[in-house]
C-alpha cells in the first residue's frame, strides 16, 4: 500500500511540473509576438520583465485634398425612350383585309400600314354621289326653266283643261236650272259643282307651271335647292373620308413596334391596332439632384452634354436639353431633366436602352471649386452629407469632421464643398475602424508620399 501510495505521489508531481513549465513557456511566446507587433525588441529587462506598451497604436493611411479645377464632370444615368411614340386607330370599323408593315419594320411618313375590307363604305359613296347628281339636275332644271316643246305641251293641256272647264261650268248652270225645277236630283247637281271645282284647280296648277316654267322657278326655291346640293357635298365628303380612314397610313417616320389584330379579325373603331416609334430622335429622361440644379441649368448654352450608351461603348453623342420639370419627384426629391440624342441609324440605338449623360464645362484652372479625397474617406454618408476622420498630426489624434460632397464622374474620388481645408490629413485607410480622440500612427499614402 505504501509504494502505491508513492507512486501516485511521483506522478502527480511530474504533471504538476510540466503544467508550470508550458505556462512559463507561453507567456515568453505571447510576450514575443506583443513586443513584435508594436516594433520593439522582445528583450527581457531588469528581473526578466518583458518591456510591453500598455496599448498597441493603430496604423491609418492618410491623405491632403487636393483643389478641383479644371473640368466639372457630372454624370447622371437614365433610359433611352422614342423621341416620337404613336398608338395607332382605324376610325372606321371593319374586318381587317391586308397587313402592309411588321413589328420592327422601318416606315416612312405616308406609308400604308393596314386595310380595312372597303366594301360598304365604297357603297355608300356611289350612293351619296347619286343623290348630289340628281340634286343638281333639278337645281339646273329650275335656273334655266323648261324647254319650248315643254312649254308648248304645257299650253296644249291649259288650253284643253280650260275647254274642259267651260263645258263644265255650262253643265252647272243646265243642272242648276234642273234643281230648281226638281227635274235632277241633287246628287246628280253635286257632281256637277265637284267637276267645275276640280276643273278650276287644274287649270290653276297648270298656268303656275306654265309661269314657273317660262320664267324660272321663285327665289327661295332655288336657295332651298342649293342648301341640299351643299349638305349632299358635305355628306360625300364624310363618305370619302371614311372610304378612305379604311387604310392606315403612317404619320411619321418610324420603326414598328407592335401589331394588334390579325387578318380578318373585326376591328372596331378607335380601338388600338399598332404602335410606331421615332427612333430618329431618342430622349433619356435622367434624375437631377437639387444641388446640381442650379448649375445644370446655369450652363445650358455652354455646357458640353454628352450621351453614352451602354451598348455603344465609349462612343459619346452630342445630346441636347430639351425640357425640365420645375416639380421635385416627391418619392425622390429629384427633378426630370429630358436630355434629346440623335444617333444613326446604323447604330442600332433602341427606345429602353440604358444610357449616361455626362454634363461637363471649362472652368478657369486657377480656381478651385472644391476638395477632392478617395471615395472610402466617407463615413455615415446620408444624401450628399457624411463624415471623415482628420488626424492632428501634432497629437496624432483623430477629430471627426461632418462634410457635404458631390460625386465626380469616372473617378474614385468625391468633391468635398465644405468642411476641410487643404492643409488636413485626411483618413482614407483604416477609417472604418477608428474611434473620435483615438490617438493612431499615421502615414501618407504611396500617392502623396510617406510621412
Amino acid at each position: 500500500m505504501k509504494a502505491k501510495k508513492t507512486w501516485k505521489l511521483t506522478v502527480f508531481g511530474v504533471l504538476f511540473c510540466l503544467a508550470v513549465g508550458l505556462i512559463w513557456q507561453w507567456d515568453l511566446v505571447d510576450r514575443h509576438f506583443v513586443a513584435a507587433a508594436v516594433g520593439k525588441d522582445a528583450g527581457i529587462a531588469g528581473k526578466g520583465q518583458v518591456d510591453i506598451p500598455e496599448k498597441a497604436l493603430k496604423t491609418v493611411g492618410v491623405v491632403r485634398p487636393r483643389p478641383v479645377t479644371g473640368e466639372i464632370l457630372d454624370s447622371f444615368p437614365g433610359r433611352a425612350r422614342a423621341g416620337t411614340q404613336a398608338t395607332l386607330f382605324f376610325r372606321v370599323s371593319a374586318p381587317l383585309a391586308h397587313i402592309h408593315a411588321h413589328p420592327g419594320d422601318r416606315v416612312h411618313k405616308g406609308d400604308i400600314l393596314l386595310e380595312l375590307d372597303d366594301r360598304d363604305y365604297r357603297r355608300q359613296v356611289s350612293v351619296v354621289q347619286s343623290k348630289l347628281k340628281s340634286a343638281r339636275a333639278n337645281l339646273l332644271k329650275m335656273q334655266t326653266g323648261a324647254r319650248p316643246e315643254d312649254v308648248k305641251i304645257l299650253n296644249a293641256n291649259l288650253a284643253a283643261a280650260r275647254a274642259d272647264l267651260d263645258l263644265a261650268r255650262k253643265q252647272l248652270e243646265r243642272h242648276e236650272i234642273l234643281y230648281k225645277n226638281q227635274a235632277v236630283t241633287e246628287q246628280a247637281y253635286d257632281r256637277a259643282k265637284t267637276s267645275v271645282q276640280g276643273l278650276e284647280s287644274r287649270v290653276a296648277a297648270l298656268e303656275e307651271q306654265l309661269v314657273r316654267d317660262t320664267k324660272g322657278a321663285r327665289k327661295e326655291d332655288i336657295m332651298a335647292a342649293h342648301a341640299g346640293i351643299e349638305e349632299l357635298n358635305v355628306q360625300l365628303a364624310i363618305a370619302k373620308d371614311r372610304l378612305e380612314d379604311t387604310r392606315l397610313a403612317a404619320p411619321f417616320d418610324g420603326v414598328v413596334t407592335r401589331r394588334i389584330p390579325n387578318t380578318h379579325e373585326m376591328v372596331a373603331a378607335g380601338a388600338p391596332v399598332m404602335m410606331l416609334d421615332d427612333i430618329s430622335r431618342l430622349e433619356i429622361p435622367v434624375d437631377v439632384p437639387e444641388n446640381l440644379v442650379r448649375r445644370v441649368l446655369a450652363l445650358k448654352a455652354g455646357a458640353n452634354f454628352t450621351a453614352f450608351f451602354l451598348t455603344a461603348g465609349d462612343r459619346p453623342y452630342p445630346a441636347r436639353l430639351t425640357e425640365y420639370s420645375s416639380r421635385a419627384d416627391q418619392a425622390t426629391g429629384t427633378y426630370e431633366f429630358v436630355f434629346s440624342v440623335s444617333p444613326d441609324p446604323g447604330d442600332m440605338i433602341f427606345p429602353g436602352m440604358t444610357a449616361e449623360i455626362r454634363v461637363a464645362t471649362a472652368r478657369n484652372t486657377d480656381q478651385s471649386r472644391g476638395l477632392a479625397v478617395p471615395l472610402q474617406s466617407l463615413m455615415g454618408v446620408a444624401g450628399n452629407t457624411a463624415h471623415v476622420f482628420r488626424v492632428n498630426p501634432e497629437t496624432q489624434k483623430t477629430e471627426r469632421r461632418a462634410v457635404t460632397f458631390e460625386t465626380l464622374s469616372g473617378s474614385r474620388e468625391v468633391n468635398v464643398l465644405s468642411g476641410l481645408s487643404r492643409e488636413d490629413l485626411v483618413v482614407d485607410r483604416g477609417a472604418a475602424f477608428i474611434r473620435q480622440g483615438e490617438t493612431v500612427k499615421f502615414e501618407l499614402s504611396a500617392t502623396q508620399g510617406a510621412m
